[in-house]
C-alpha cells in the first residue's frame, strides 16, 4: 500500500512539473515571438522610411532625365549640322565639327547616366515594395501562431 501511495504521490508531482514546464516555455515563446514581431515592425519602418525618400526624388529625376534627353537631342542636331557644313568647308569647321560631336556624345552619355538612374529607383521601388509584402506576411504568421 506504501507503495502505492507512494507510485501516486510521485506521478501526481512529475505532472505538476510538467505543466508548469509547459507554462514556462509558453511565456518564453510568445516572448521570443514578441521580439522577432518587434524587429520585423522596425524592418518595415526603415523600409518604409527608404520607399518614401526614392518616391520623393523620383520626380526630380525623371524632369533631369527628360531635361538631359532633350539637351542631347540638341547637341546631336547641331552637330549633325556642323558635320554637313563641314563636307564642303575648311579645317576650322571640320574642328568645329569634331568638337560638337564631341560635345553631342557627353550629352547623350549625361542622357543615358539619368535614365539608367531613375530606371534603378523604378526597380528598387519595387524590390522595397515586395520586402515589404514578404515582411508583413512574415509579422501576420507569427501573431497567427501566438493565437
Amino acid at each position: 500500500m506504501k507503495k502505492i501511495v507512494l507510485i501516486a504521490f510521485l506521478a501526481a508531482a512529475s505532472i505538476n512539473c510538467k505543466a508548469s514546464a509547459s507554462i514556462d516555455s509558453t511565456k518564453r515563446d510568445t516572448a521570443e515571438i514578441n521580439k522577432q514581431v518587434q524587429k520585423l515592425n522596425e524592418k518595415l519602418t526603415d523600409l518604409q522610411t527608404e520607399l518614401s525618400k526614392i518616391q520623393q526624388r523620383l520626380p526630380e529625376e525623371r524632369t533631369a532625365a527628360e531635361e538631359a534627353a532633350g539637351n542631347s537631342n540638341k547637341a546631336q542636331e547641331k552637330s549633325r549640322k556642323q558635320a554637313a557644313s563641314a563636307v564642303g568647308g575648311d579645317a576650322g569647321d571640320a574642328r568645329k565639327a569634331a568638337k560638337l560631336a564631341k560635345k553631342a556624345a557627353n550629352e547623350t552619355d549625361d542622357a543615358e547616366d539619368a535614365a539608367k538612374k531613375v530606371e534603378k529607383d523604378e526597380q528598387k521601388i519595387k524590390d522595397l515594395n515586395k520586402d515589404m509584402q514578404k515582411t508583413r506576411e512574415k509579422i501576420a504568421k507569427l501573431l497567427q501562431e501566438n493565437s
